[in-house]
């Protein structure tokens, strides 16, 4: 993926450091910090704890990656490169992307409607007690 053009597509400016947290994304399934900022520092050794948040956050803020809170444990990040569903095993804490289907953006068109409003994106958590990882 080219993620130059995706940060410039959105608006922002393609720096290095946002790249880097792009990729790191797209290696490995829903990160802590930790394990993006150790990641890159493979690569980049001079980066810093600071800088990793502080793009993971642009990033945030602009629609380009998403927080998953998992019940008793560390915030996870992922790549929205389309809309999907994180499925949060509350025991644990294995999360399985699942896309969406027709229904779901009916639903979200109904919301937008009903509330006069236009929604950015649809964040989609669903917890389980148990998943096919903790059986």
């Amino acid at each position: 993926m080219n993620f130059l053009t995706v940060l410039k597509s959105s608006g922002l400016t393609a720096t290095p450091q946002r790249v880097a947290v792009l990729k790191e994304l797209g290696k490995k399934t829903h990160p802590t910090m930790e394990e993006i900022y150790n990641g890159i520092r493979e690569e980049n050794p001079t980066i810093s704890l600071a800088t990793v948040y502080k793009n993971v956050h642009v990033l945030k803020e602009n629609g380009m990656v998403i927080e998953i809170n998992i019940p008793n444990g560390k915030m996870r990040y992922d790549y929205l490169a389309k809309p999907h569903i994180h499925i949060v095993c509350k025991s644990c804490s294995y999360i399985e992307d699942m896309d969406y289907d027709e229904n779901l953006f009916k639903y979200q068109n109904n919301l937008e409607k009903s509330k006069n409003i236009v929604l950015d994106r649809l964040d989609v958590i669903a917890t389980v007690d148990n998943c096919k990882m903790c059986k």
